[in-house]
């Protein structure tokens, strides 16, 4: 709650189901692993805000980079994290250079008479990464598993082929438990991550190895199938298309090599996805009782929610001794943890005291705490 409602108002009222059930999760990878894993759901969910100091802004996410945006007939959450991104806008709107004009003010001007489907099509062209703000049926389970036969010899090293939060955070969790992580790099394309907050790219990334690797070349290619061979589990955060244009195919890898292969994507496919517009994607919004924009829940919370969920499934292929590839979609994650909740938290009321806000419901009195990490 602290992380979700207006930015000078009062934190929004909501269902934490959503948070219990993602505790479970938690509580299965400690259980898997043997290990007490260093905090619990609401850590992870408010780790990076708890270290950057970010606050709660409505509309526009926590980290600034992701808005809600009104089209003719819906809502949309737009991420422009990259400046790739922000260049893209004019193709995406077909409108001419913003060149000297504020782009938010330009996308909300030019969406809002368009249509939400043609506006996701003409994004997923462009490899923008573009919610829709909707309450989706949740699936029956929170990833997908293709088997590939038995695992290989016992290993203790980890390829992390991801970048930002989810996956890195997944293979970070797994050096926790006693694996050795390599992180993999491209040449000239480090972990975006890295330009952001030190502390928090420490966080996810501390003791892990690092290497770069060009997967476009034939040697690049090589040395990684040579790390495959010696890998339990390989962590990766880019879309299908990627690997197949470099001649790789995951699921083969994972059969041939006897490893768990981890894929983190943003819906499953080749749209382009974040944190906070898979969330929305997923159901994890609020509505705005006074009528505007609605507003986002946590912090880029499909993010810890996939690397949570990515982290248990591979646990749960390497106990069972199976190889294989596990699929994670980040809005598909944040629907099922979500489990059809609207996340309405009805009898509730959150009033000030002194400088603190305060929630009561049911009889009880909550006082709703800034957001934490883990240790």
């Amino acid at each position: 709650m602290g992380l979700s409602g207006p930015e000078n108002g009062p934190p929004a009222l909501a269902s934490g189901r959503w948070v219990e059930r993602l505790n479970g999760v938690v509580s299965d990878i400690s259980r898997l692993c043997g290990e007490e894993l260093r905090t619990d759901a609401a850590g992870f969910l408010g780790q990076r805000a708890a270290l950057v100091g970010r606050a709660r802004r409505g509309s526009v996410s926590v980290g600034g980079a992701c808005r809600m945006v009104a089209a003719a007939d819906g809502v949309l959450a737009v991420s422009l994290a990259r400046t790739s991104d922000t260049e893209a806008v004019p193709a995406w709107l077909a409108i001419g250079d913003l060149a000297g004009k504020d782009v938010w003010s330009a996308v909300a001007a030019e969406v809002r008479d368009k249509p939400v489907a043609e506006l996701l099509e003409r994004a997923e062209w462009l490899g923008l990464a573009v919610g829709e703000v909707v309450r989706p049926p949740p699936p029956e389970e929170p990833c997908r598993f293709a088997d590939a036969g038995p695992a290989g010899p016992d290993r203790k090293q980890v390829l992390d082929v991801s970048s930002l939060w989810a996956g890195p955070l997944c293979a970070s969790l797994l050096g926790g438990f006693g694996f050795e992580v390599v992180k993999v790099e491209a040449p000239g394309r480090p972990d975006g991550a890295r330009y952001g907050s030190p502390a928090f790219y420490e966080r996810l990334n501390r003791g892990k190895q690092e290497t770069v690797i060009d997967l476009g070349s034939e040697d690049g290619r090589r040395r990684f199938h040579d790390l495959c061979r010696e890998s339990a589990v390989v962590v990766d955060g880019l879309r299908p298309r990627v690997w197949a244009n470099w001649g790789i195919d995951p699921l083969e890898v994972s059969e041939h090599c006897g490893l768990v292969w981890v894929s983190i994507t943003g819906h499953g496919d080749n749209r382009a996805g974040f944190g906070d517009d898979a969330a929305v994607s997923g159901g994890l919004w609020l509505p705005d009782p006074s009528g505007g924009l609605p507003w986002f829940v946590g912090d880029a919370a499909a993010d810890p929610v996939a690397g949570l969920i990515a982290c248990r499934a591979a646990a749960e292929a390497l106990a069972a001794g199976r190889a294989g590839l596990v699929n994670v979609a980040m809005s598909q994650a944040a629907s099922w943890v979500r489990a059809g909740d609207d996340l309405s938290a009805p009898g509730a009321e959150v009033y000030p005291r002194g400088d603190q806000w305060v929630v009561r419901a049911d009889g009880d009195e909550q006082v709703v705490l800034a957001p934490r990490g883990s240790d």
